[in-house]
């Protein structure tokens, strides 16, 4: 199957993938490899399914299995285009059509997550705030909760470190940042749920999920203030300058706008085999490009309303959650030993860039720190014995970290 596309930027003398880099000097696109197939809550894969011996490195991507799961219905409002802002202004609005980045008035009520990653090339320091508005005649009322933090909070210095990681550990472990509860927001009128300081060449990350109980609006607006005025001011003008990345037949370009979902939940029946053997499940991966002619199965939301400039999908799904089991059976007379890998679909003999994925995982109740690079594309996840004719379940739940390399894959190896 297939791989989606990796982000690659050079950031304060750090090669790494961000949550969406492409064509700029700090950022070059490589395409990979992916396959496509129909997703389901459920789905099954057979002894016949695997490959005999075993596999020291990523399963090839035309050979990966679908994923069992489907994306939830809560929509996600993500803001990541322009990924480099160099001015103040907004970079994200559902409130209205824009005459130069289009988009559509969307309003979001319900539950609905909050998802943005930004660079500041403006020259000097300028800070980003999230905006709540209120349309309606009346007042809604608003809570919820997250986490946002810069690089220079939150230095990025390897495994386990970085802003984009610690957002994900913080939804993953539920310790968010900042909450709100039943804030009262008058008719026309706006609240704040972050602002941050960030420095020219820093960047930021943030996930939020949000309760309205009517339908709300939502910015992310640059000031060089911090003022709310100043925000509240600049939301309704117009966008900020940056760099727009926009979809076309070879580039998936970056998300801003509304998108049908921000979970992949399901279960995968596995019957193991009765000899070594190894198979690969596709994760986190698109459809949009062919590898050996194969499409690997897609597992992103398509936009609900997007800025025209922007990608009609959730490429890389940044921000998103997965609850995903692997429901292991072993129907044969003598125990299976399993183990799985977590492991990035981009490979290279040298790492550049210098890690294609850095966050947390829980499986089975305990939390693993999942780091990889182009020369160490995999890494150990557990060793099980599983008994004749028992069954077993390995339960795995994360978010996607913002800056790392889109497409990856979970190995089974049964010897």
């Amino acid at each position: 199957m297939k791989r989606a596309s990796l982000a690659i930027s050079m950031m304060i003398g750090l090669l790494s993938l961000s949550a969406c880099h492409e064509e700029s000097q700090l950022q070059q696109e490589i395409n990979d490899q992916i396959p496509s197939q129909s997703s389901h809550l459920r789905s099954a894969v057979t002894q016949a399914d695997w490959t005999p011996g075993s596999i020291s490195s990523i399963v090839p991507l035309d050979q990966l299995e679908d994923l069992g799961g489907q994306p939830t219905e809560k929509e996600v409002w993500k803001s990541n285009n322009p990924e480099i802002f160099r001015g103040t202004g907004w970079l994200m609005q559902n409130s209205r059509t824009d005459a130069t980045r289009g988009g559509a008035p969307t309003p979001l009520s319900g539950t609905f997550p909050i998802y943005l990653f930004h660079i500041n090339q403006s020259g000097s320091q300028k800070y980003v705030h999230i905006l709540v508005t209120n349309p309606n005649n009346s007042a809604i009322t608003v809570s919820g909760k997250g986490s946002m933090y810069t690089n220079s909070e939150k230095p990025l210095l390897g495994a386990g470190t970085g802003q984009s990681f610690h957002v994900a550990k913080d939804w993953l472990n539920n310790t968010p940042r900042y909450s709100f509860s039943n804030v009262n927001i008058n008719k026309y009128k706006a609240y704040e749920i972050a602002r941050l300081p960030v420095a020219n060449n820093s960047m930021i990350d943030g996930r939020f999920e949000v309760t309205a109980s009517a339908g709300a609006y939502v910015y992310t607006v640059v000031t060089s203030t911090g003022s709310l005025t100043d925000a509240i001011n600049k939301s309704q003008s117009g966008p900020a300058n940056g760099d727009i990345y926009s979809p076309n037949p070879n580039a998936y370009g970056r998300e801003a706008g509304v998108y049908e979902s921000s979970e992949w939940v399901g279960s995968t029946d596995i019957s193991l085999p009765s000899s070594q053997s190894y198979i690969g499940f596709a994760l986190n991966t698109s459809g949009k490009f062919a590898y050996n002619g194969v499409y690997q199965q897609d597992q992103n939301a398509p936009a609900v309303t997007r800025l025209s400039d922007s990608a009609d999908k959730t490429y890389g799904n940044y921000g998103h959650r997965y609850d995903i089991t692997l429901a292991m059976n072993n129907p044969n007379s003598t125990a299976k030993q399993v183990t799985l890998y977590f492991a990035s679909n981009y490979t290279n003999s040298v790492n550049s860039p210098s890690f294609t994925y850095n966050g947390p995982l829980r499986m089975n109740g305990v939390v693993k720190n999942i780091y990889t690079t182009p020369t160490a594309p995999r890494q150990w996840l557990a060793t099980w014995n599983i008994p004749a004719g028992a069954n077993f379940n390995g339960k795995l739940d994360f978010y996607i970290p913002g800056l790392i390399t889109t497409g990856q894959q979970l190995i089974l190896q049964v010897n």
